[in-house]
């Protein structure tokens, strides 16, 4: 049996970060032998990082963590000596583009055979020009290549497609859509569903960074549209940025409870709860993937996602289904239609579980192990 290595920049709170620990969960849940390695080191007095918030569930699963911290050099050594001291082939898992090179070059005198699936997080129009080639250059150093996202596959194939060097060097090194998964064994119980609701029950609820392009303005500047009045809304924010507050109303304020520090974990979903991930990547961009992690999350928990319109090619599933709702944010009196329809709609419970077999993380780690044989 193949030893398997997930290699990260960091974990703090983020996309990649939580698929890598959610690898390891599942991985270690079927006893297979895992580690997960950082390049960056955790400072001790800080608790904005998944090393805090899910020690529980790490020492649970018993996942060994380790630090290649340090300058290039030192990196390299670090997985010198991981190859040159490890007996096993070992399978790669990569969210690292760095790690990828680093691991590459470690190996290059080493006997032992190692095999490196770099899954690529960053997508190539939202990058500054230098970026794109230095990305696309350390993608080859990698054995596979795999991305999260219909949408993102599309805008790596259409750079490579621009350049007549990067379909040479590419033309047998395709990358491959890993959607996303959710280890559930993590999340709060399933909401039961329930009748048609009053104003006053609803609670629009954002889960992820306080950030513009996450969305957070978005939601504020709903929160102030007068058939939200009755509305509650509840931000789960892994780090303060309290400039967003500074110019919203008392009234409107009165209404927004925020939770610093806190994960999904911490979350009691209630009947009412409509999750927000009003997602804008910009003008520069063509690319739209209107499901995030915390999408998934809410769906298998039953509470139902409104999304940004266009974005659902990763996942048309969940087109016209009781749990995901396309909307254009721009347009507020729409968005405010689909939030009061969605009060009005009831949601299958047999639709819930199909979909929490679908996002299930079993579903990416049998991809994986699929693609380990060839």
């Amino acid at each position: 049996m193949s030893h398997i290595v997930i290699v990260v920049q960091n974990l703090k709170i983020g996309g990649f970060q939580r698929i890598a620990l959610d690898q390891c969960y599942a991985f270690a849940e079927r006893n297979m032998p895992i580690e997960l390695v950082s390049l960056e080191k955790i400072a001790s007095n800080e608790c904005n990082n998944f090393v805090c918030q899910e020690k529980d569930l790490i020492e649970e699963f018993k996942v060994n963590i380790s630090y290649s911290a340090g300058t290039r050099l030192e990196q390299f050594k670090y997985f010198y000596r991981m190859l040159s001291q490890t007996v096993e082939p070992i399978q790669f898992l990569s969210h690292s583009l760095r790690a990828t090179v680093l691991i590459r070059l470690a190996g290059l005198l080493q006997k032992n055979k190692f095999h490196i699936n770099t899954t690529i997080h960053q997508i190539p129009s939202l990058s500054a020009p230098l970026q794109i080639r230095k990305r696309f250059f350390y993608a080859l150093f990698s054995h596979k290549l795999f991305i999260f996202s219909a949408q993102a596959k599309q805008d790596w194939e259409a750079k490579i497609s621009e350049s007549l060097l990067l379909r040479i060097l590419f033309s047998s090194k395709p990358i491959t859509l890993l959607r996303n998964g959710v280890f559930l064994k993590r999340l709060p119980p399933i909401l039961q569903p329930s009748q048609e609701l009053k104003k006053s029950e609803v609670r629009l609820v954002f889960i992820g960074r306080p950030t513009s392009w996450k969305g957070v303005d978005t939601i504020l500047h709903l929160a102030g549209n007068k058939d939200m009045e009755e509305a509650r809304f509840l931000f789960y924010f892994p780090y303060t940025n309290e400039s967003i507050f500074v110019s919203i109303p008392d009234k409107v304020n009165d209404r927004i409870t925020t939770q610093i520090g806190k994960s999904i974990r911490d979350y009691a979903p209630k009947v009412g709860d409509i999750h927000l991930y009003p997602a804008n990547y910009g003008v520069r961009s063509s690319y739209i993937e209107s499901i995030s992690i915390n999408c998934l999350e809410m769906i298998a928990m039953g509470v139902p996602s409104l999304v940004t319109k266009g974005g659902l090619s990763t996942w048309p599933e969940f087109a016209n289904s009781s749990l995901v709702h396309e909307v254009d944010w721009t347009n507020q009196i729409e968005t405010v239609k689909k939030i009061l329809d969605i009060q009005k709609n009831s949601i299958s419970y047999y639709q819930i579980l199909k979909f929490r077999n679908l996002i299930d993380i079993n579903q990416h780690i049998d991809q994986l192990l699929t693609s380990f044989k060839s």
